[in-house]
């Protein structure tokens, strides 16, 4: 499930793509799905990420992957030259991360003049819930280190010299399923409440049904977990 509506970035012939911290790569392939003719580069630190990522151009083989790439690297020091990128994308990783301003000024610095650049964090108040509920949650070894608000996050992004476009709440079924989970912290694996609503959400992520996405769009804009923005490199 994708933290971003592509459908709305308009990206030229040939584009690079580079997902900064992509996890195990649905950026990376909900773009390869998105445009034709994309080249992409997914960085992250972790090894069985990346592993992942590998086996998921087996499976997406159908699309265009020859010149897909994952690559183990930091965002504080990315190793390709300047203006190199179409597209950014950093999805839930500024909250980790103890020097976010450096990360951002390395992006704006491989991002193109009129390059976008697409980043999320979870959204304010339900993350709050969440470090409420559970301080094994905020000790999370690689976990949150910070809550962002809106505004915060579209001013300093507008100080490292982005413009700014619009931002948008997702998973919004997801932000119970945290607060679920750091309720009943030390026993969530094996507690029936947290089981039955991840088979729920498998479920939504498996089946793809139009009424229960239609249902979450409606609640996204208050219960969404995640909130994503859209920016571009002036």
């Amino acid at each position: 499930m994708l933290t971003f509506n592509l459908k709305n970035i308009c990206l030229p012939a040939n584009a690079k793509v580079l997902d900064v911290g992509c996890g195990e790569g649905r950026h990376i392939f909900g773009s390869l799905q998105e445009y034709t003719d994309v080249h992409c580069v997914g960085l992250d630190q972790d090894i069985p990420s990346l592993n992942k990522c590998k086996e998921g151009l087996d499976f997406f083989k159908e699309l265009n992957t020859r010149s897909t790439v994952f690559m183990q690297g930091s965002v504080y020091k990315l190793p390709f030259e300047e203006n190199s990128f179409d597209l950014v994308i950093c999805s839930e990783v500024l909250e980790h991360l103890d020097d976010y301003h450096a990360a951002i000024d390395e992006i704006y610095r491989v991002l193109k003049p009129g390059g976008k650049f697409l980043p999320s964090v979870p959204s304010f108040w339900p993350e709050k819930i969440c470090w409420t509920l559970s301080s094994g949650y905020q000790r999370m070894p690689g976990g949150h280190v910070r809550i962002f608000k809106k505004r915060q996050v579209i001013n300093e992004i507008i100080d490292h010299g982005f413009q700014y476009d619009h931002a948008e709440r997702f998973h919004g079924l997801h932000s119970a399923y945290w607060w679920l989970r750091c309720l009943f912290w030390k026993n969530q694996d094996s507690n029936y409440l947290v089981k039955i609503y991840k088979k729920f959400l498998e479920f939504q992520i498996l089946q793809n049904p139009i009424w229960l996405n239609n249902f979450e769009k409606i609640i996204n804009p208050i219960f969404g977990k995640s909130i994503a923005f859209y920016f571009e490199k002036k």
